[in-house]
């Protein structure tokens, strides 16, 4: 076998692989395509010259020359799309370098390459091969050939610069080692095959040997960036796919949030309805309970005046008629005495009465509209002539009213939160204890403070004071939403309810609302 033929034969086998290996390593990557296309042109021209250094012979030299040049031109053209496709200028082909666009030189280069191919099968313009060569390199380069070398000077001068810019302008630290491999690549490939053969002073047979060695070390070296750059690919994949995990996460934990937000407002509407029934029942308790107890009691409190002057004739006319009845110890007087106090509890029981039902209608609000203008010491006092039962032996009530002008509120849904705390606060004090009833009006905000001297709140309880608690009796569950509901009210105010509480001390529930209900429709 022909020594120089070797390298040849070797950077063919070479350049065949690796086109093989990388369009099957990932050949729907676009630049892996155009480099084992690339590669591929790079194997047949060397298996060309191959063939020419070992087969050949010296009468068929014009017929090798057409075939290797033919062969040779295609790996420029590879070079050419190659450089376009690893710098990024096939997307960008208005771009110019030197003042000349991609676009035009791309099409000036491959009409160049196409004109000399042509040159190389009609004419000896490229070529002066003498008519009977005793070698097969007597040969000289011709006119065409001659004027080649500074053309191709200048398309790879051009191809640089279009590395260079790419590198350049490029912030993707993969990409520009990318890039300077393969123009790295390229660079080794001119220095072993023209400059060396330049300096190096020896003959033509081994200058062409040593370029195609160029050629294998240029594929390798393409080789080596196009994995690289694979790796840094899948790299980039796996830090979007983590990105996209983690956006995804994002959206998962907002859309929970948004989940666990609506069951909150959910939750919040489940106990409006639960205090509009509430409210809705006590209304019609309370409409119906006065309803009832107005007759009767309205005929007792219409008598009282008639059954008083009555009793007081009757007095009278006995005197007159009875002289002995003056005496205290008399049978009379005594039974005169017992229907006075009589009378007098049953007056007092009637205005009782009267008083509470005055004091119901007055916390159910039922002569007024749901949004109205009133004032909040009227509602507190008629809260307290409800408690009146669990406050007359053991509580003191200590009212420190601040000056509060009646404001839009809705007054039956305040009453419910002052009884619940006031209720709270009587079940808080064992034995003997005090409520002190703090109003005040402070940045146009009315806050209403409840202070009790009861057992207190445990810290632990403090946080879930305001959920809906359920207790068992029997087999009957019965839900707890007292302080909830009152939770609930204020917020619909767009105010606040907060507690301190001390064990062993006493707690104080504090209602701010502001001194004009913003959703009121009262004029």
């Amino acid at each position: 076998m022909n020594v120089y033929a070797v390298p040849m034969l070797i950077s063919g086998i070479l350049c065949a692989l690796l086109a093989v290996i990388t369009w099957l390593f990932r050949r729907r990557e676009r630049i892996n395509r155009i480099f084992s296309f690339f590669t591929l042109a790079l194997a047949l021209d060397a298996f060309a010259y191959f063939m020419w250094f070992q087969f050949g012979s010296v009468e068929k030299i014009h017929t090798w020359m057409r075939i290797t040049f033919t062969a040779g031109f295609v790996v420029p053209t590879g070079l050419i799309f190659f450089f376009f496709a690893f710098t990024g200028y096939d997307r960008r082909m208005d771009d110019r370098v030197f003042g000349i666009k991609a676009r035009h030189f791309l099409i000036a280069t491959l009409l160049f390459i196409f004109i000399c191919t042509l040159l190389s099968q009609f004419t000896n313009l490229i070529l002066n091969i003498p008519d009977n060569p005793e070698h097969i390199w007597d040969q000289g380069f011709g006119p065409l050939g001659i004027l080649m070398f500074p053309l191709y000077a200048g398309i790879f001068t051009y191809l640089f610069t279009m590395a260079f810019n790419s590198y350049k302008t490029t912030d993707n630290r993969p990409q520009k080692r990318f890039i300077f491999l393969l123009a790295a690549g390229t660079l080794v490939w001119l220095l072993f095959g023209y400059v060396g053969a330049l300096l190096v002073p020896i003959d033509s047979q081994a200058w062409s040997s040593i370029s195609y060695l160029g050629t294998g070390t240029m594929a390798i070296f393409y080789f080596v960036a196009i994995v690289n750059y694979q790796s840094d690919k899948v790299h980039e994949l796996n830090l979007n796919l983590e990105r996209k995990v983690e956006d995804r996460t994002r959206e998962i934990t907002r859309k929970n949030a948004e989940l666990a937000e609506t069951l909150d407002q959910l939750k919040q509407m489940q106990k409006q309805i639960v205090v509009q029934e509430k409210m809705a029942s006590l209304g019609q308790l309370v409409a119906g309970l006065t309803h009832e107890f107005n007759t009767p009691i309205g005929a007792l409190r219409s008598m009282k005046d008639t059954k008083s002057k009555a009793l007081q004739r009757l007095q009278t006319a006995l005197e007159n008629k009875t002289p002995g009845m003056t005496d205290p110890n008399s049978e009379i007087d005594k039974m005169l005495g017992i229907v006075s106090n009589a009378d007098q509890l049953i007056d007092r029981s009637a205005e009782r009465l009267h008083e509470i039902i005055q004091n119901l209608k007055n916390f159910a609000r039922l002569d007024e509209a749901e949004t109205a203008k009133a004032n909040i010491h009227e509602g507190l006092e008629s809260v307290l002539g409800l408690l009146g039962h669990e406050l007359l032996n053991n509580i003191e009530v200590v009212r420190e009213y601040g000056d509060i002008p009646s404001f839009v509120h809705q007054p039956r849904k305040l009453n419910q939160v002052f009884y619940n705390i006031l209720k709270n606060a009587c079940q808080a004090i064992e034995g003997k204890g005090r409520i002190t009833i703090t109003t005040r009006l402070k940045d146009s905000l009315v806050q209403v403070a409840i202070r009790d001297t009861g057992k207190g709140i445990p810290p632990e309880a403090l946080d879930t004071i305001f959920d809906p608690q359920f207790t068992a009796k029997s087999s009957v569950v019965r839900a707890r939403l007292g302080l909830s509901t009152s939770y609930q009210i204020v917020q619909e105010h767009r105010g606040r309810i907060e507690v301190e509480s001390r064990v062993g001390t006493g707690s104080v529930f504090t209602v701010t609302i502001p001194a004009e209900f913003r959703n009121a429709s009262f004029v």
